[in-house]
């Protein structure tokens, strides 16, 4: 096999057959019953006589080969032991392939044909109009394959090696970045439970005050409608008690009545005099009954106030609370700073006493080979 690089002439060779084998199958994609079920009916007519008579023999004469082909084929590959072709068929691939090259180079001489085929053809092959993009697209790389350099090939390799090193560089940086999100998750984690603690506390107190105000707004009922039933037990013991009164001062009328009449004027006139002071006694019970009719109201909107003012207190308890813990907050941001001043100031004097150790320890170091030079000179001297 040789392993030169091909020719200007074998390149422009391999092009012109691929050219020739997409416009054969472009013509026999149109090449069907459903085409010719269509140039059969009566729609049809402009289109057969455009291809003409022989045309169309070639054309139905192709559709029975590959059918007959079709057939040898489906029965050879259903039989066992008969993969040996007969003489028979291969009349027929030999009949199929010299009438494939007449119907191409037929089709070939009319313009437009295969457009004018296509109106015909509802349902395109989509396996030989696969087949041909494919066969355009290795076409084009053959092309490209065969005017390509030396240099322009190693360009490409250098530029896919660069591209391979960033892509090996962007997934590292990738995993980083995942650790770093992961570690960030994390700590909005940590960070979502502890506002969830803090909430389920604020919630926790929110809930005492409301018992806590539920409980005084038991109690004000409970007074209030016990005093409401002691008064209206009042007002009716009193009531009962008039009533017998004005029983008995009739029953004592009638009899008076019966007895003697001027004694009955005497009682009507009593009866009278009691009358107007039962309507005075009515009257002052009357006004005693608005009078704490009134003292119930007061009572009521005292209620309503005490209700508004404990809803007031209750929002600026909370303000309050919020407030506290905001000072909280930052009494803990300024210890923690202060801390960290601390710590920093207590390092800086660690490190300045561990230097100025060090340097009297040079210092010392000297003096004490000064004064050792000065014993040496002076026990020389002796």
């Amino acid at each position: 096999m040789p392993t030169s690089k091909p020719t200007n002439i074998d390149a422009q060779r391999i092009l012109a057959i691929m050219d020739e084998l997409k416009e054969k199958l472009t013509f026999l994609s149109v090449v069907s019953p459903q085409v010719m079920a269509g140039l059969q009916s009566e729609e049809g007519g402009a289109a057969v006589d455009l291809m003409g008579p022989e045309l169309m023999r070639s054309f139905s004469e192709q559709l029975r080969l590959e059918d007959i082909y079709v057939m040898a084929n489906n029965a050879a590959e259903g039989g066992f032991g008969h993969n040996d072709e007969t003489e028979e068929q291969r009349e027929d691939v030999k009949s199929l392939q010299k009438n494939t090259l007449e119907l191409c180079r037929k089709m070939k001489s009319v313009p437009h044909i295969v457009q004018e085929l296509r109106n015909y053809q509802e349902t395109r092959p989509v396996a030989v109009i696969q087949f041909l993009k494919t066969l355009a697209d290795m076409q084009e790389l053959t092309l490209k394959r065969l005017t390509t350099t030396v240099e322009e090939e190693k360009s490409r390799q250098e530029l896919l090696e660069h591209y391979k090193s960033r892509e090996s560089e962007a997934s590292t940086r990738r995993m980083q970045l995942e650790k770093d999100l992961s570690h960030i998750r994390r700590e909005m984690e940590r960070a979502q439970n502890h506002r969830s603690e803090i909430l389920t506390k604020l919630k926790a107190d929110l809930i005492n005050v409301k018992d806590s105000k539920q409980e005084k707004m038991a109690s004000l009922r409970s007074y209030y409608e016990t005093r409401m039933k002691e008064c209206q037990e009042a007002f009716d013991a009193r009531k009962d008690e008039l009533q017998k009164k004005i029983n008995a001062l009739n029953e004592s009328n009638k009899k008076l009545k019966s007895t003697n009449n001027d004694d009955e004027m005497d009682q009507k006139k009593k009866a009278k005099r009691y009358e107007t002071d039962v309507e005075a006694v009515i009257n002052r019970y009357d006004q005693e009954v608005k009078a704490l009719a009134k003292t119930f109201q007061e009572e009521q909107d005292n209620l309503k106030k005490d209700q508004r003012q404990l809803s007031e207190l209750r929002e600026h308890f909370e303000k309050v609370e919020e407030e506290k813990q905001c000072i909280a907050a930052e009494e803990a941001v300024v210890g923690a700073r202060r801390q960290k001043l601390d710590n920093e100031k207590k390092l800086k004097s660690e490190m300045a006493a561990l230097l100025q150790a060090y340097w009297r320890g040079i210092i010392q170091r000297e003096q004490y080979g000064a004064m050792k030079k000065q014993a040496k000179k002076g026990g020389k001297k002796k």
